[in-house]
C-alpha cells in the first residue's frame, strides 16, 4: 500500500508531463483512424471514377446510330440557335443602318427611294448616277466638320502623296486616275501648307490638321459621270471615313479639347480603306503591286527602296500606259495608271479591296463572294496624337457603330520630336510636311491597321439547316 501511495505521490508531481504524454497519444490515436477512414473512402471514390471513365471510353468507342428522336432534339436545338443567330444579325445591321449606312438625305427623295431597291453592285441609271456625281464633289466639307479639321484649299488632280524615306509613305492618287493627295518635299506633287501659306485656307478655328484630305478629294470628284460600281465603292468608303473620323472626333470630345494644342488627336497624316490599306506593308517604303487581269495598270513590281503610290498624275485604274510606281523618290507618272476607269473598270475597283475570313486581300469577283453575311474591309489611321490617349481611341473603335477590329498599333515615340514641326521628315516613314504642332514629350506618331465590318441584309436562308442534312445522310 505504501508503495502505492509513493507511486501516486510521483504521478502527482509529474503529472503535466503525464498528462501531456497521453493527450499526445490520444491524438496519434484519432488521427491514425481518422486518416484510414479517409483513406478508405478516397480509394473508394476513386475506384468509382476511373470506372466512370472507363465505361465512357469504352461508349464512345461503340458505333452509334442516329434514331428520330435524337434528329428531332438535334434540329430543335439547331432552330433555337438559327433564331438567335438570326436576331443578333438583324440588330448588328439595324444599328449600322441607322447610325451610318444610310444615304444622304441630301440626294432627294427620288434617289434614296431608288437606291434602297437595290443591293451593293447592282446597276444604276444615268439620272441617278449624275445626282451622285452633283452631291459627291462637295462631301469633303461634312466630312471636315466632323474632326473640326482645318480646310486645305487643293486641286482634285493633284499628284498623289509622296514615297519612301524622303516624304513619307506613298499613296494612291486617287481612284480611276483622279488625282492624288499629298506629295513630300521629296515625294512627288505637292507639300503640305500649313495655314496662311499657299493652297491652304485661313483658318484658325480648327482643332485637327488633316495632311491627306486631298487625296479623299480627289477620290470624290468625277470628272466624267461614275459607274454603278464607282458610287456603291465611294459611298461605302465614305460611311468607313465617317466611321474613323467620329472615332477620332469622340476621342477628342473626351479629352475635352478646345485648342488644337490640348487635342488628344493632333493630327492625321493618312487614312486609308480597303486596297490602299490592304496593299501597303508595315515597313515604310514598301509597297506591292497586283497584277491586274485586264488593262489598267502599268508595270508592276516594287517601286523602289524609296518608291512611293505616284507622283504627280497619279491615280489608280484607266490607261495604265503611264503607270507603275514612279522612281526612287516617287516622282513621274507613277499611280496606278492615267486616265479613265474603263480598262480595268470594277476589277481595279475591287481586286484586293476587301479580306477573307483568313485576313488576306480577295481577288475581285462577283459581289457575294466578298461575304454573304458581313464583308470585311481594311483601314489603315496614321496619326500624330497623345499616346496617353491611345487607349480610349482604342475604345472608341470598338464601340463604333461600324466595328473596328483593331489587329495592330504601331507607336514610334522616337518620332514625336522630329519630323513634325521642323521641314523635313527625313526618317524612314517620315511626312515631309510643315505640321505646326508644338514639341511635346507625350506626342507620337501612331499607326492603326484593322478592319471594319459591314453586315449584309439578314437572309435567314444564309444560315442553312444543319441538322436536316444530318438526317437526310443517315437514312439514305
Amino acid at each position: 500500500m505504501d508503495q502505492i501511495r509513493a507511486i501516486l505521490k510521483v504521478m502527482w508531481k509529474q503529472r503535466f508531463w503525464i498528462l501531456s504524454v497521453m493527450a499526445v497519444v490520444i491524438a496519434l490515436v484519432c488521427w491514425s483512424m481518422a486518416a484510414s477512414d479517409l483513406d478508405a473512402k478516397f480509394a473508394q471514390r476513386k475506384t468509382a471514377i476511373q470506372k466512370a471513365f472507363s465505361d465512357m471510353q469504352s461508349l464512345s468507342g461503340q458505333q452509334t446510330y442516329h434514331n428520330n428522336d435524337v434528329i428531332a432534339a438535334d434540329k430543335k436545338e439547331v432552330d433555337i440557335q438559327k433564331v438567335h443567330v438570326l436576331d443578333l444579325w438583324k440588330n448588328l445591321y439595324e444599328r449600322q443602318r441607322s447610325a451610318v449606312l444610310s444615304w444622304p438625305k441630301e440626294l432627294g427623295d427620288e434617289f434614296t427611294d431608288y437606291i434602297d431597291k437595290r443591293k451593293f453592285g447592282d446597276s444604276i441609271s444615268i439620272k441617278m448616277r449624275t445626282i451622285y456625281q452633283n452631291y459627291i464633289e462637295n462631301r469633303i466639307d461634312g466630312l471636315l466638320d466632323i474632326v473640326k479639321a482645318q480646310k486645305i484649299e487643293g486641286t482634285a488632280g493633284a499628284g498623289g502623296y509622296g514615297g519612301g524615306e524622303f516624304g513619307g509613305r506613298g499613296g494612291y492618287g486617287g481612284e480611276g486616275g483622279r488625282g492624288g493627295g499629298y506629295g513630300g518635299e521629296y515625294g512627288g506633287g505637292a507639300a503640305y501648307q500649313p495655314a496662311g501659306a499657299t493652297g491652304a485656307a485661313e483658318d484658325e478655328d480648327y482643332l485637327v490638321q488633316w495632311l491627306d484630305q486631298d487625296n479623299l478629294r480627289a477620290k470624290l470628284f468625277f470628272d466624267k459621270k461614275p459607274s454603278a460600281m464607282e458610287i456603291w465603292v465611294t459611298q461605302e468608303d465614305l460611311w468607313v471615313y465617317e466611321t474613323l473620323l467620329n472615332v477620332i472626333a469622340k476621342t477628342n470630345e473626351a479629352r475635352k479639347a478646345t485648342r488644337p494644342d490640348n487635342t488628344a488627336v493632333r493630327a492625321i497624316l493618312a487614312l486609308e480603306v480597303g486596297q490602299a490599306a490592304s496593299l501597303a506593308s508595315s515597313q515604310p517604303g514598301r509597297v506591292y503591286i497586283p497584277v491586274a487581269s485586264s488593262g489598267g495598270m502599268g508595270e508592276g513590281g516594287y517601286g523602289g527602296e524609296m518608291g512611293g503610290y505616284g507622283g504627280e498624275g497619279g491615280g489608280y485604274g484607266g490607261r495604265g500606259g503611264e503607270g507603275g510606281y514612279g522612281g526612287e523618290f516617287g516622282g513621274g507618272m507613277g499611280g496606278y495608271g492615267g486616265e479613265g476607269m474603263e480598262g480595268g473598270g470594277d476589277e481595279l475597283l475591287l481586286g484586293s479591296r476587301y479580306l477573307g475570313e483568313d485576313g488576306t486581300p480577295l481577288p475581285a469577283g462577283d459581289p457575294e463572294s466578298f461575304g454573304t453575311e458581313y464583308r470585311q474591309l481594311p483601314i489603315r489611321m496614321n496619326l500624330m496624337m497623345d499616346q496617353r490617349w491611345l487607349p480610349r481611341l482604342l475604345v472608341e473603335c470598338a464601340n463604333s457603330p461600324l466595328p473596328i477590329e483593331v489587329n495592330q498599333v504601331r507607336v514610334n515615340p522616337d518620332k514625336s520630336e522630329e519630323g513634325f514641326g521642323q521641314q523635313g521628315g527625313m526618317m524612314g516613314g517620315g511626312y515631309s510636311t510643315n505640321l505646326d504642332i508644338p514639341a511635346s514629350p507625350y506626342l507620337a506618331q501612331v499607326e492603326i491597321k484593322g478592319v471594319v465590318y459591314i453586315y449584309m441584309q439578314p437572309n435567314e436562308e444564309q444560315l442553312g439547316s444543319p441538322s436536316g442534312e444530318i438526317a437526310e445522310a443517315e437514312f439514305q
